[in-house]
């Protein structure tokens, strides 16, 4: 009976792992795949790639297109509206953003790592009339062209440090992204020691980022701001005190 129930056992595991792959793909195309597409990415026979799909369309995860590919489904909405909730950081950190926004008027975030990703947890959009874009919550990708991507990095043991950036690489996203990891890691140790991180124009053009740790979290969480380039230097100064203020005393808030 015991070695009946693990050869079941194991096709089941295998067939959701290779739904969510189907899944993943799917979502990270512009336009959607057909099957013969997915099939080649994910070195899956046709027939498999077929019975994935259609119980995928079941379910409502994934449609046909009318070009006749395979998009994600109206379902995945639900989850698109549950992952807020569940990313929802410490109930005491969320409404530091919204305190940074009050003392400078910039767009502002709390980050943390999340299991070996480093997470968006929550925005507070700026209000001043020219603000920076809003990194949605949720956003993981590209943590080596953030300020509080860096911080965290920095700040981070050196396994995991290494591992996240083997992973992942540095992307070049601007012609002032660090793509090289000799000069990344000397970024990281000067933010190591200062305990603060900025990056002007790394993530996106006319855009620059400042982040500090946050109090007594263990330097899992870091609070930032994203500002026009236009107005960073000119108020980098008191950007530095507004930021080391509020996260430094976040029991405040």
């Amino acid at each position: 009976m015991g070695g009946t129930n693990l050869r079941v056992a194991k096709p089941r595991i295998q067939s959701i792992g290779r739904g969510f792959s189907v899944l993943f793909a799917i979502a990270r195309s512009d336009r959607g795949l057909k099957a013969r597409d997915i099939a080649a990415q994910l070195h899956l026979d046709r027939q498999t790639t077929y019975h994935i799909l259609q119980s995928l369309e079941a379910i409502g995860v994934v449609m046909k297109s009318r070009e006749n590919s395979y998009v994600l489904g109206l379902k995945v909405a639900e989850l698109l509206e549950g992952f807020p909730r569940h990313l929802a950081p410490p109930e005491r950190l969320a409404p530091l953003a919204r305190a940074l926004v009050k003392a400078i008027g910039e767009t502002s975030y709390v980050v943390g790592w999340v299991n070996d990703e480093i997470v968006v947890l929550a925005t507070a959009r700026g209000t001043k009339p020219v603000s920076a874009i809003d990194v949605p919550q949720g956003y993981t990708s590209n943590a080596h062209a953030r300020a509080s991507g860096k911080l965290l990095l920095a700040l981070a043991e050196p396994a995991r440090r290494s591992s996240y950036l083997d992973e992942r690489g540095l992307k070049k996203l601007t012609p002032k992204t660090i793509t090289k990891r000799s000069v990344f890691e000397k970024e990281l140790a000067q933010i190591r020691a200062s305990r603060l991180s900025i990056e002007r124009e790394e993530f996106a053009a006319g855009l620059c980022c400042m982040a500090v740790p946050i109090a007594d979290t263990g330097d899992a969480f870091a609070l930032g701001i994203s500002v026009p380039l236009e107005r960073f230097d000119t108020n980098v100064e008191s950007y530095k005190l507004a930021i080391h203020r509020v996260a430094s005393q976040r029991s405040e808030y």
